[in-house]
C-alpha cells in the first residue's frame, strides 16, 4: 500500500538532496528572481558549460527547473514556485547568491563594465 504522507516525504528528500550541491543551490538562487540562459550562468558562476548542463539536468529532473526555448536560446527559471520559500530561508530573500552578494543582474552589469574598460 502506498502511504501519501512518506510518499510527500521521499519527494522533499529527493527535493532537497537536489539542492544539496552548492553550486546547484546558487543557480536556483539566482534563477528564482530572474531566468537565464546557460551560457550567463555559467559566466556568472565561473564554471563551465558542461557543468551547468549537468547541474541543470539534475534540477530538471526533480522538476525545479524548467526550460524554455526563445529563439535560438534555452533561458531557464523556476519551475515550481514553492521552492523560493526554501531558498529565501537557506540564502535569504534579498536575491543575493551566494558567491558574492551581488544578485546576477548586478554581475552581469560588473562584468560588462569590466569588460568595456579593457580590465581583467
Amino acid at each position: 500500500m502506498n502511504d501519501p504522507s512518506r510518499d510527500k516525504f521521499q519527494r522533499a528528500s529527493r527535493v532537497l538532496k537536489s539542492l544539496a550541491h552548492p553550486l546547484r543551490l546558487e543557480m536556483v538562487c539566482g534563477l528564482r528572481h530572474e531566468p537565464c540562459t546557460q551560457t550567463f550562468i555559467a559566466e556568472t558562476l565561473g564554471i563551465p558549460q558542461s557543468s551547468v548542463a549537468q547541474h541543470l539536468k539534475v534540477l530538471r529532473s526533480e522538476g525545479l527547473v524548467k526550460a524554455e526555448r526563445r529563439g535560438v536560446e534555452v533561458v531557464f527559471s523556476l519551475a515550481d514556485p514553492t521552492v523560493t520559500d526554501i531558498i529565501d530561508t537557506l540564502c535569504g530573500p534579498d536575491g543575493a547568491t551566494m558567491r558574492n552578494q551581488y544578485t546576477w543582474q548586478e554581475i552581469a552589469t560588473l562584468e560588462r563594465a569590466r569588460r568595456a574598460s579593457g580590465g581583467c
